[in-house]
């Protein structure tokens, strides 16, 4: 029973190892491949963006909310591509106001003669490039469009992964747990390694006991001196059967008798003739 626990256990853990690390590794692979300020993570040539904000809440089949993971199109050659009405698209602007540029992916609800775009988000009320609002969009154009939405997303993963790219989350959830990990990992080698030598050692006195021709009784006896002994034990020594004594008693008892003999006859009395 208690081996079938540590065989679950064991399987738990690689399990939950493997996933920490792949999750690793698609945040690295988020942190870097963001090209410059006006460029958008790239995974296989899509676009994973973390939502932020409930600009695009809705009903429609494209609109999602915050925390939601979406999956954009990156736009590779911006001059030849063309955008109408009704498309999602994603652009760089400074949202909270702390200097970083954010990824803002709203609709676009007018093309101007210019070429130029109004955008909203769906659950917002005016134009972003409305300079009434309290955040300053800038003017957007084809050149400025990072990524194009189409619909797929994951629900809630956005806000997990946009933590997890935070300083604290990637050390708490990340690098915490694959330092401990890595640590039971190395104590799991160390005690594999202790058993491997132990079961190589028993290999080896068996050959020995084999080769010295031991009874069975004494080999026995012998693997488990060697086994107490590999515990750090002393073993328990078992008291030897009792001798047949040596005929000494005998020949204490039947010296008197014949000394008696010896006795009898010297007092005799000698015969007279």
């Amino acid at each position: 029973m208690k081996k079938a626990l540590n065989k679950i256990l064991h399987v738990v853990v690689d399990i939950l190892i493997v996933a920490i690390l792949i999750i690793s590794v698609f945040i690295l692979t988020i942190a870097l491949t963001a090209r410059g300020d006006e460029g958008v993570p790239s995974v296989f040539g899509k676009a994973p963006i973390g939502v932020l904000t409930d600009s695009m809440k809705g009903d429609k089949p494209d609109d999602f909310n915050k925390g939601d993971l979406i999956i954009c199109d990156i736009v590779e050659n911006k001059a030849d591509a063309e955008f109408k009405v009704g498309d999602v698209i994603t652009f760089a602007a400074d949202i909270n106001g702390d200097g970083n540029r954010d990824y803002v992916t709203h609709r676009i609800y007018k093309v101007n003669k210019d070429g130029s775009f109004l955008t909203k988000g769906d659950n917002n009320e005016t134009y972003d490039q409305d300079r009434k609002n309290a955040v300053v969009f800038p003017d957007i154009n084809p050149l400025s469009v990072l990524a194009v939405y189409h619909g797929t997303k994951i629900s809630g993963l956005g806000g997990v992964i946009n933590y997890l790219q935070t300083p604290s989350g990637f050390f708490l959830c990340i690098l915490l747990p694959m330092i401990i990990f890595f640590l039971y990992q190395a104590v799991r080698v160390v005690i594999n390694a202790m058993a491997y030598s132990k079961e190589k050692g028993m290999i080896k006195a068996q050959e020995a006991m084999a080769e010295a021709g031991l009874t069975e009784e004494q080999k026995q006896r012998a693997i488990a001196e060697y086994l107490a002994a590999q515990e750090g034990k002393v073993p328990e020594v078992k008291a030897e059967e009792k001798t047949q004594p040596e005929p000494v008693a005998e020949a204490a008892e039947a010296q008197p008798a014949e000394s008696a003999e010896v006795e009898t006859e010297d007092s005799a009395e000698p015969e007279v003739e």
